[in-house]
Parts: C-alpha cells; structure tokens; sequence
C-alpha cells in the first residue's frame, strides 16, 4: 500500500517537472527569417549598450561592473 502510494507520488512530481521542463523550453522561439534575425541582433545589442552605458555612468568597475550588466541583460 505505502509502496503503492509512493510510486504514484513519484511519478505525478516527475511528471509535474518535464511537463513545466517542456513549457519552459516552449518559450523560447528562435528567429528564423534573416529579418527575424537581425531584428533580434539590434534588440540585443541596444540592451548591451544601454546596460554599459549605465554601468558607466554609475562608475562600476570590473566585477561590479559585470555584475550589473548580467543582471542588466536578465530583466
């Protein structure tokens, strides 16, 4: 009985996590037109350079400077 239940717990939370797992990388659509591309290489470098211009202006250096720009690039 114990052994029964526990089975069924196991395999309701591995199936809870793959399927979230799944969701998560469902969100992620890569570009794939040449527009879509470059499209998403300008977003990406107006972002990096927003982040380092704040960086800059903030006059953080070396590791704090890292740092903020990761976090930057994350939100």
């Amino acid at each position: 009985m114990m052994r029964a239940l526990f089975l069924r717990v196991t395999i309701a939370t591995c199936t809870a996590i793959s399927l979230c797992a799944s969701a998560a990388n469902a969100q992620s659509v890569k570009p794939k037109s040449p527009g879509e591309i470059a499209a998403a290489s300008d977003r990406i470098a107006r972002v990096n350079e927003d982040c380092r211009r704040q960086a800059r202006a903030q006059h953080l250096h070396l590791l704090k400077r890292y740092r903020f720009i990761r976090d930057c690039k994350r939100q």
